[in-house]
């Protein structure tokens, strides 16, 4: 018999049932959605105010090159900080952190202080806040959803946060217009509103490291879920091969952000070019539990790669923006649901104590990639037509879909994951 669960004590889990009546899942995504609608204004309006204040397409690329690279740097300490520490309570800290920080960015930006040196900074600082968050709220969502439910509450997740970056994008653009500064400003709003949420949850998480693990040094700590990560050999190629891809999409969306910037289109305009990667990328994660049950996670991984490269080779063929704007939805939908593999997979396959540090790990090398695709294409639209570098581009993601893992790298762990008691990745993924 099971032992009662005393007044006033904390449950860890939920009792099964509908997500909508799942009040702490529900404030989780609510919280999350709005900050990443903020972070989708922002998104748009910074490399527009970093041209509108310098003119040039490498100084874009270097902003966004110093801004992911922060983040990157910040994905080594934030696992263990969010295997180390009271989840909820790293969540709160870093979305108050990031309201505070957009804030005075908005300030900068409306008295004139925004220089290219402000950027920077305010791009570290974020992106160090940023990392905590990120290796703490899919384990935080695990904790507050049964195991039976994880599947579609991750699914329910994304297509959230994809609405976000659709709106996002097109209410930063809009905003940018009236001022520049209104964006940020937004930003920092929604950070605010997504600690309150934080604060209100009523599941109380906790650190999940193992007895002595405290006293663990940090570097051991640091180095534990690349370890893991190396050890683990599906995983180890899928997250390799979609670090590579996050290389190309950071080059092509900067691409056709400067290109349809330099043609004279409005800050509205260029809002709408990336909220269509947005209704790609819902669209993506939509189909993607249909898509598990009909496809392999192989031929998912082939299929969806191959068509990132016809779609990005295609924009070498025009200079239409909304042609453009298409193939990048396109090559969005691709992603999104070849995404959904790799996110099961790595929730499933990875213990709870080591989740934050996993999730960081991956985190890392997701991340250490795009600052050298936004600066070398920043470095290239200086001197090269955009087609060359598509067509570039697309070659490089044929190269990867070619190298993404096969049925059988899929059934060999599989079949380790039976021996060691760990469920079937696709099984669960149709959950």
């Amino acid at each position: 018999m099971s032992a009662a669960v005393k007044p006033g004590s904390c449950r860890r889990t939920p009792p099964p049932g509908s997500l909508r009546r799942n009040r702490d899942f529900q404030l989780l995504c609510a919280g999350q959605g709005l900050s990443l609608l903020g972070s989708g204004a922002s998104a748009v309006a910074l490399p527009l105010l970093v041209l509108q204040i310098t003119d040039s397409p490498l100084r874009v690329g270097l902003v966004e090159a110093v801004w992911t690279g922060a983040l990157a740097l910040a994905c080594l300490p934030a696992g263990p900080v969010a295997d180390r520490f009271d989840r909820r309570t790293v969540l709160l800290v870093c979305e108050a952190g990031r309201a505070v920080a957009s804030a005075a960015l908005a300030a900068a930006v409306l008295t004139g202080f925004a220089t290219l040196p402000v950027l920077l900074a305010a791009g570290v600082v974020l992106g160090f806040l940023a990392a905590p968050f990120n290796a703490a709220v899919l384990p935080a969502v695990r904790e507050v959803v049964p195991e039976s439910r994880l599947a579609t509450a991750l699914a329910v997740n994304q297509v959230r946060g994809q609405l976000a970056f659709l709106l996002g994008p097109v209410i930063g653009g809009v905003l940018f217009e009236a001022s520049p500064s209104w964006p940020f400003w937004l930003d920092s709003a929604s950070y605010a509103v997504s600690a309150a949420c934080v604060r209100a949850l009523r599941t109380r998480t906790r650190a999940h490291l193992p007895d002595g693990a405290g006293r663990e040094g940090w570097w051991r700590s640091f180095t534990t879920g690349i370890a893991f990560l190396w050890g683990e050999r599906v995983l180890r190629r899928l997250t390799l091969i979609a670090s590579a891809q996050n290389f190309v999409f950071d080059g092509v969306y900067l691409a056709i952000v400067v290109t349809a910037a330099r043609e004279g289109a409005s800050g509205g305009s260029v809002g709408m070019l990336t909220a269509m990667s947005a209704v790609g990328a819902m669209t993506g994660v939509v189909l993607a539990p249909r898509a598990g049950r009909l496809l392999s996670p192989s031929a998912v991984l082939l299929v969806t790669g191959v068509l990132c490269a016809l779609l990005v080779g295609a924009m070498a063929l025009t200079a239409s923006a909304l042609v453009l704007a298409v193939l990048l939805a396109g090559c969005a939908l691709a992603v999104a649901v070849a995404g959904s593999v790799l996110t099961v997979a790595r929730l499933l396959r990875t213990p709870a104590r080591l989740q934050g540090r996993a999730n960081s790990a991956i985190g890392l090398l997701f991340m250490a990639t795009p600052p050298l695709g936004s600066s070398l294409t920043g470095l290239f639209l200086d001197e090269l037509p955009g087609w060359i570098l598509f067509l570039c581009f697309g070659s490089v993601l044929a190269l990867l879909a070619a190298a993404s893992p096969r049925e059988a790298a899929f059934a060999s762990a599989d079949a380790l994951d039976r021996s060691n008691g760990v469920g079937h990745t696709r099984a669960h993924a149709m959950d």
